[in-house]
């Protein structure tokens, strides 16, 4: 298991994107749209890993709860009030093994594509995060498909640690052999993820 992308969301995508783009001092370097979960997104690239600033996409129509909670009203209004780090994924060599692993709530694998690309993702079927967003959506990439941080332009930035405050037990073990991941004790659950970046070293926090 390793970190595969974490995932900032923003009330519109344009707002969320040009945030980012101050905030790194870089452009993004790769967009998309997700017909399923009426989403849309803009991707850095963070070396062995990526982020995403993701947002609902106004033109979509869907059938079923959009993912990282993004229809809780608690979470979009939070997202009204300026973007943030809203959970992470987690990449494994076999989706359905994973989640047989784990007693957290992480729901089933649902198969993902945009344009040019395909995944399987555990999604709820409420679409709700787990934990807080501290409990990483597991993921499952095709052999067949050449992934995110491997085709964006590198950025200049990389992920340095993510600290996960406040975790389950649960959460503690399915994270615990993942370089770079970082739990640590707190009467608060809390995500920050600190990053290299051309402006020097940044931390971004939920």
């Amino acid at each position: 298991m390793q970190i595969d992308h974490l995932v900032f969301a923003a009330d519109d995508l344009e707002t969320g994107r040009a945030w980012m783009e101050r905030t790194l001092g870089v452009a993004p370097g790769g967009a998309g749209v997700h017909p399923l979960m009426g989403t849309h997104n803009a991707l850095w690239s963070l070396g062995g890993c990526y982020l995403e600033v993701i947002a609902v996409d106004p033109k979509a129509v869907v059938t079923r709860p959009r993912w990282f909670g993004l229809d809780d009203p608690r979470v979009r209004a939070s997202l009204r009030q300026g973007p943030r780090l809203l959970t992470w994924v987690a990449r494994v060599d076999d989706l359905t093994r994973a989640l047989g692993a784990t007693a957290l709530p992480l729901g089933e694998g649902v198969r993902v594509s945009r344009t040019g690309l395909h995944w399987d993702l555990s999604i709820r079927p409420d679409g709700a995060l787990v934990e807080q967003g501290r409990a990483p959506t597991l993921i499952e990439w095709p052999a067949d498909v050449t992934t995110p941080e491997r085709s964006l332009p590198d950025s200049g930035i990389t992920l340095e640690r993510l600290t996960i405050a406040g975790a389950s037990q649960e959460v503690q073990t399915l994270v615990r052999d993942i370089e770079a991941v970082h739990c640590v004790a707190s009467a608060s659950s809390a995500l920050s993820a600190t990053l290299t970046t051309p402006r020097g070293p940044i931390s971004l926090t939920s």
